[in-house]
């Protein structure tokens, strides 16, 4: 059963958030050092940091003598400081059993958000709205979670604040990370997921769809999303959230907390048998959610529950029924609430009932 944050490292939370509320760009690479070369007897700095692919970078600032150059390297290392008091910071959090995503996932939403996908519409979900959702709640993970899969969704078009002859794509390849589309299985359909050259990290764009997952574009990115059944419910009602990371904390839109917990139970319905431990995966982060949610505010899994989709309720149930196997150890107050999902079976069978004798 999770258990809640000290009012301390939630103090220590919000006061980084509140500094991330201003900013306005998230820079894609380390805090970086100042470095000094003489060349020819003249000596001249340099701003070495590196990218998230790894790769070294020394950006030239000028002369050493020149006032202008040691202004730039100030300003440079003031702003160095700030991020490795940040860094420090989420160091602290993170060991304490804060959610904080790996660097590279980190700076890839970073990338999204100086975009301006965020402020358009986009929507982080997955295990990565799964941690950032718990560190809003204060509540504590037994352990990080581990995702190489970053998911965006939205349920309306988004516009990207940047020229019209860049695409989503570029600006995966903003961060350094050398991005390639991946092809379906039907390759005569556009790719919608995008992956690292040589590693597992990925990116996928969802939109609400229906069980034939079909491929839809979205103009605004140059890019296509796959559609998603009960997608839509996801995505009605999301709200302001923040995304830890190594050195950065970004902010981002999350899916309500008690939408995410019944939106994951009914996906554990939807995958193949071949994917069992991903449904698993589903039901155990849908009932950690699902406790968290009613410690907090009760009243979000009621409205959640009382607005499921009629097509939605009997997979609720089979879900739920099949969740109960992992609740030893949470309250009773988490388990009655699965009972009362799994009887949603039957007020479905009726709905439908009724339907039918009010056919002429």
């Amino acid at each position: 059963m999770p258990s809640v944050h000290p009012p301390a490292l939630q103090t220590l939370y919000a006061s980084l958030i509140e500094g991330a509320q201003s900013q306005l760009q998230i820079p894609l690479q380390t805090p970086g050092t100042a470095v000094r070369k003489t060349v020819k007897e003249q000596e001249y700095i340099y701003w070495r940091f590196y990218l998230a692919n790894g790769r070294r970078t020394d950006e030239y600032l000028g002369p050493a003598s020149d006032q202008g150059t040691l202004q730039a390297m100030e300003e440079r290392l003031a702003n160095s400081r700030e991020a490795r008091q940040i860094a420090d910071s989420v160091k602290t959090l993170r060991l304490s059993g804060f959610a904080v995503a790996d660097n590279s996932s980190a700076l890839t939403v970073a990338s999204l958000f100086n975009a301006g996908i965020f402020r358009q519409g986009g929507v982080l979900v997955g295990s990565h709205a799964f941690g950032a959702l718990l560190n809003g709640l204060g509540i504590k993970l037994a352990a990080n979670y581990y995702t190489d899969d970053i998911d965006i969704g939205t349920a309306a078009p988004i516009a990207l604040a940047i020229p019209d002859d860049r695409s989503f794509l570029d600006v995966l390849r903003d961060t350094g990370i050398e991005f390639l589309e991946v092809p379906g299985l039907d390759h005569h359909r556009p790719p919608t997921s995008y992956k690292q050259r040589g590693a597992l990290l990925k990116v996928d764009l969802l939109v609400p769809g229906t069980e034939e997952y079909e491929t839809k574009p979205l103009p605004g990115l140059k890019a296509h999303a796959t559609g998603l059944p009960f997608f839509e419910y996801l995505m009605s009602g999301v709200e302001d959230g923040y995304l830890l990371g190594k050195d950065h904390i970004v902010p981002v839109r999350l899916p309500n907390p008690a939408r995410f917990a019944l939106h994951k139970l009914i996906v554990s319905t939807l995958r193949p048998a071949a994917l069992g431990v991903k449904s698993r995966k589903d039901q155990q982060q849908a009932l950690v959610m699902m406790d968290a949610v009613l410690e907090h505010n009760q009243a979000w899994m009621s409205e959640a529950i009382e607005v499921l989709p009629l097509a939605a309720r009997p997979r609720i149930a089979q879900a739920a029924d099949q969740t109960m196997a992992y609740a030893e150890g949470f309250g009773d107050i988490t388990k009655d609430a699965l009972e009362e999902l799994s009887a949603l079976r039957y007020g479905a069978r009726e709905e439908n009932e009724q339907g039918k004798d009010r056919k002429p």
